[in-house]
């Protein structure tokens, strides 16, 4: 059973809209990585108790929200769910700037894990809903977007808005004088909610095209639990590998800004242009580039296509940032550097369209939560801590941020390669499955 699908030229508007809440929501998770230093100084904090407000208590809260938004998403209405979670992350971001201690830090962070939790099940499910399999690729890659112009922009705006605030020691209201990082908080929370109020003006909730898999009532959790035990061989390898992924992403993207201020010397502002080039410019068309060639290759019969690309990726990603991690040349670092990035952004929207290709309608957006929470437990959860306590106690402390960098590299990638190849016959039999079921109901 289906209905009619949204005009195109609609449905595009649709995904342009959630890849703006997407970017908004890497700006306010990541402008963090900018801050590492003025917050470590200004507390007195470690590398490693800074990664825990990167990483666990933006990770822990969006693990557990996941689960509640991705069972609205199943039920009720995904622009519901979208909305609330914009807004919940704007204003938890704008009270990291109100912070007067760690622990108050700790909690904003948590806030802003909650309200965040809420996007990807959401946009998932309704991405999937404006848009046949054969053009999901492309469709998912335009709202992976958001991750690298949110990315980009929140290192090269963050640049010079640090830069701003440093020179100027602005107040704000209410607040008074207040750090320069307490100002960059808020300054880059409030605009999202300019966006919530965008989704809630012009986006509609799409009708939901169901397969011969689903049924009229959404199911139980129990038996999304029981079709992930079904399908396991397919679903737990292919996600742990997206979480090995995850976490040379999200290694990169927290500590490559410290790296390059701490070994090459770099100010905030050119660290901000070399990520709003690489990640901004340069991730954006690999994001592009990866979703119009999973497209192609799925026209063709590869339903496991994204797997693939991921591999390739993976692949690629290890000489590059090895190569800037290790070198000690400024120039040669930041050219492996930007290569990295561009290998890791090719599979920015395709893990999504992977995600939807091995679930049934009703149970996207659960399935969606588990995935989002395999991955950020691994990327937030794990990788930013376990590089940091490298550089602290293996390598030699701040300085050696680079070789604890190179190791979580290796070894992610290592292992991703490994169970995206273990799971890779199970997961292309189980979308086969369901796209022929699609095609029956």
């Amino acid at each position: 059973m289906s209905s009619a699908r949204p005009s195109p030229l609609y449905a595009y508007y649709v995904v342009a809209c959630l890849m703006l809440a997407s970017a908004f929501s890497f700006l306010d998770r990541l402008v963090l990585s900018l801050l590492i230093d003025p917050i470590r100084k200004s507390m007195g904090l470690t590398d490693s108790e800074v990664s825990l407000l990167a990483g666990f208590a933006f990770a822990s809260c969006y693990v557990i929200f996941a689960f509640a938004f991705g069972r609205w998403v199943d039920t009720r209405s995904r622009k519901g769910a979208i909305l609330l979670g914009i807004s919940l992350w704007s204003l938890a971001t704008a009270l990291c700037g109100a912070a007067r201690g760690y622990w108050q830090l700790f909690a904003a962070r948590m806030g802003v894990g909650v309200g965040e939790a809420s996007l990807n099940p959401g946009a998932y499910s309704m991405i999937a809903d404006y848009f046949p399999p054969q053009r999901r690729g492309i469709a998912m890659s335009i709202f992976a977007c958001g991750a690298s112009i949110g990315g980009g922009l929140a290192i090269l705006a963050g640049g010079v808005v640090v830069g701003w605030a440093l020179a100027t020691r602005p107040a704000l209201p209410l607040l008074g004088a207040v750090e320069p990082w307490q100002f960059v908080f808020v300054a880059v929370g409030m605009p999202g909610l300019l966006v919530a109020l965008l989704i809630w003006l012009t986006v509609r909730e799409p009708a939901r095209t169901l397969t011969v898999a689903d049924t009229a009532e959404p199911p139980r959790i129990a038996q999304v639990l029981g079709f992930v035990r079904t399908h396991w061989r397919a679903i737990v390898p292919t996600f742990l590998g997206y979480g090995a992924f995850a976490m040379n992403g999200y290694a990169f993207q927290l500590w490559g800004p410290a790296f390059f201020m701490r070994l090459h010397a770099l100010t905030p502002a050119q660290v901000g242009l070399v990520f709003g080039i690489g990640y901004g410019l340069g991730g954006t068309i690999a994001i592009l580039f990866g979703g119009a060639l999973s497209d192609m290759l799925a026209r063709r019969g590869r339903v496991e296509a994204p797997i693939l690309i991921t591999i390739g990726a993976g692949f690629l990603q290890i000489p590059c940032f090895l190569i800037a991690y290790l070198t000690g040349s400024t120039a040669l670092a930041i050219t492996g550097f930007v290569g990295g990035i561009f290998a890791a952004s090719l599979v920015g929207g395709v893990q999504a369209a992977m995600v939807q290709s091995l679930a049934p309608n009703r149970m996207r957006g659960l399935l969606a939560a588990l995935f989002g929470a395999t991955v950020n437990v691994a990327g937030l959860g794990l990788a930013p801590t376990v590089t940091a306590g490298l550089s602290d106690h293996v390598f030699g402390g701040p300085m050696g941020i680079g070789l604890a960098l190179a190791t979580t590299t290796a070894g992610a990638m290592i292992a991703c390669i490994a169970l995206l190849l273990i799971g890779l016959p199970q997961a292309r039999t189980l979308a086969r499955s369901l796209a022929k079921s699609a095609s029956a109901a």
